[in-house]
């Protein structure tokens, strides 16, 4: 019997570009949905922000699940299940409960995601020199 790819995914852990990612939009607006062992990283921005909704799910890679689509106003979509998110559930299980852990794991990147986030930031891969775009993909 040949495994679903999404179910295989889930043995695969992130890249650092993609946990940055995941990590800086859990401490924006983004959340976690889902039952324990079932958890998804829902990602969702007001409509005008469709081009930066899409450049979180071209860095996500095999970890989106569906294309963005526009509903209700939101640019969306939602990651795989995957057990990452079930840690990540307990590191944010309050906004204060593990402020160590987050301030180890976030990198440049992690707080460029997060600043962008709530509006303080735009990240817009053409305005990057070349040898920054290398940059910001590797940290």
């Amino acid at each position: 019997m040949v495994e679903h790819p999404r179910l295989a995914l889930r043995r695969i852990p992130p890249d650092p570009v993609q946990f940055q990612v995941i990590f800086g939009s859990l401490l924006g607006d983004c959340r976690l949905v889902g039952l324990p062992r079932q958890r998804r990283l829902r990602i969702a921005h007001s409509g005008s922000r469709s081009d930066y909704v899409r450049w979180k799910y071209d860095r996500l890679g095999a970890f989106a699940a569906d294309a963005p689509e526009l509903r209700d106003g939101l640019a969306q979509f939602e990651t795989i299940a995957h057990p990452l998110f079930d840690d990540l559930a307990r590191i944010f299980a309050t906004r204060y409960s593990r402020h160590d852990a987050i301030v180890r794991l976030l990198r440049p990147l992690g707080l460029a995601v997060w600043l962008a986030d709530v509006g303080r930031l735009e990240l817009r891969a053409e305005s990057f020199l070349p040898q920054q775009r290398v940059l910001a993909l590797a940290s």
